[in-house]
């Protein structure tokens, strides 16, 4: 089941994320995600969060539709994100993306990108969608289609990635060793129209980026 959460962060390119939402067989709103959702005028199937990020405009906006809303404490040990992600989960996804989840709060934008760690833990494919980025957990192996030029980045999440290959790039990669922290795979680039990725040992985020 292709499932989308979608929280508060920057997202501008509205036009585009409501053609993926709308594809979407489960869509679950964190909190602020609300205020994306009226604008584009698209009802999620659920509201999870404390409600401190919504809007008065975005609360009437869910009320009008009857969507259900969980709410939680604003004191609590998981943020809205990962209460919506553990909710679609609950649900049986098996594709989780992750819209909404970047932004000026470094701290919520970093603990979003490791959040794929412990979704990909399960086995659900999952990736993060920006304006400029998407990101992706890679435990085995991934193929990415993109254009000519377009930034690919690999980016260890254990304290090596084994086997790393990388083709259908400019400087591609063949059973390489990639220890965290290393920049060995920050800023490749798309060769044609796809990428594909594959590692033997550990776990890899793989961002597409476009200036």
């Amino acid at each position: 089941m292709e499932s989308i959460i979608i929280a508060s962060g920057t997202l501008k390119r509205h036009d585009y994320f409501s053609r993926l939402i709308r594809r979407a067989d489960l869509v679950v709103c964190a909190d602020g995600g609300a205020r994306h959702l009226e604008r584009m005028n698209l009802v999620p199937h659920v509201a999870i969060g404390d409600l401190d990020s919504i809007d008065t405009k975005s609360r009437r906006f869910l009320e009008k539709h009857h969507v259900p809303i969980i709410r939680h404490p604003k004191d609590k040990d998981a943020t809205d994100t990962e209460l919506a992600v553990q909710w679609a989960m609950e649900k049986g996804a098996t594709e989780l993306t992750l819209l909404g989840v970047t932004g000026t709060r470094m701290d919520h934008t970093l603990a979003n990108i490791l959040l794929l760690k412990s979704i990909g833990a399960t086995g659900t494919k999952c990736r993060i969608i920006d304006d400029n980025n998407e990101i992706h957990l890679v435990t085995e192996s991934l193929e990415l289609e993109g254009s000519p030029g377009d930034h690919v980045s690999l980016i260890p999440l254990t304290e090596t990635v084994k086997g790393v290959t990388i083709k259908g790039v400019d400087f591609p990669l063949d059973n390489a060793e990639i220890p965290m922290g290393s920049s060995l795979g920050i800023s490749n680039r798309f060769s044609g129209t796809s990428a594909q990725i594959s590692i033997k040992n550990g776990l890899l985020a793989v961002t597409k980026s476009v200036d």
